[in-house]
């Protein structure tokens, strides 16, 4: 089929009769219709005429993905389409078993940013038996309720951590014990090594254990890494001092690929003072 195009509107007009004038969209007459051509080709045919004067639409092709899901819900294809989406369903599943949790906490726990190094860091004396350190996030009040046997034992107590974000986690929690309890070194580990297991549900643990001396008292540094919730693997410091009836700890945590939270940390534990 051939059109004759309108130069008033661009209406596409169909040359089925060598009576075509006006154009059927806007009415105006058209420039070069069969009447007007003929005039200065008398001998010329309607068939000659449509092959010189008229244009060919070209056909649209129907690729979009609208039309290709028109196409795969046909009746035809039914089977296909079933196929396809129980491949996709499976896909999905296994993925998520796989990999879906280890994504899920690595959202949660961000690396720390490089500006953490270089910003205003917040230094802070904490305690009654006062403590200072200095950190790239503010330290809140985290205070918990002690429960069992702790809360015979423990006169004071004491915990500030950051709010969550930032890629980093950092706590300070300090205890004074009653005069009849021991409160070795040893113990301090253990009892962070418990409170890991519990509150962070933290397991196949991998640490090297560190004498240190902090403003005069002894103390032992904890360096690691355990697997969380079976999800992502963190990276951990874990400081511990005692003199006489009072303990404190500091406590950090980190993605355990990355660097600039491990130097966050290492600062940090630089800071620590009692005073």
């Amino acid at each position: 089929m051939k059109y004759l195009h309108c130069d008033s509107c661009g209406h596409p007009n169909p040359l089925k009769s060598e009576y075509l004038t006006f154009c059927d969209a806007c009415g105006k007459k058209l420039p070069q219709n069969f009447a007007e051509w003929r005039k200065l080709r008398p001998m010329a045919t309607f068939p000659e005429y449509t092959q010189a004067v008229g244009i060919s639409l070209k056909e649209k092709k129907n690729t979009g993905p609208l039309y290709w899901i028109k196409n795969q819900l046909q009746p035809a294809n039914k089977g296909k389409v079933i196929v396809f989406f129980s491949l996709v369903f499976l896909l999905i599943a296994i993925t998520g078993t796989l990999f879906g949790k280890r994504a899920v906490f690595t959202f949660l726990y961000p690396k720390v940013p490089s500006a953490s190094l270089y910003s205003t860091w917040h230094t802070a004396t904490i305690g009654r038996q006062a403590l200072e350190i200095s950190t790239p996030v503010k330290l809140w009040v985290h205070d918990q309720p002690l429960e069992g046997e702790e809360a015979k034992v423990i006169e004071y107590a004491k915990t500030y951590s950051n709010e969550d974000g930032g890629g980093i986690r950092i706590a300070v929690n300090m205890f004074s014990y009653i005069s009849s309890v021991a409160n070795s070194l040893e113990d301090a580990v253990a009892a962070s090594h418990n409170s890991m297991q519990l509150k962070e549900t933290a397991t196949d643990i991998d640490c090297k254990s560190i004498p240190v001396l902090i403003s005069g008292m002894q103390g032992m540094l904890e360096e690691g890494n355990y697997l969380y919730k079976g999800g992502i693997r963190l990276a951990f410091c874990n400081l511990v001092m005692i003199k006489g009836s009072n303990r404190w700890q500091i406590q950090i945590n980190y993605r355990d690929d990355d660097p600039v939270g491990r130097q966050v940390a290492q600062r940090v534990l630089k800071s620590v003072k009692i005073k």
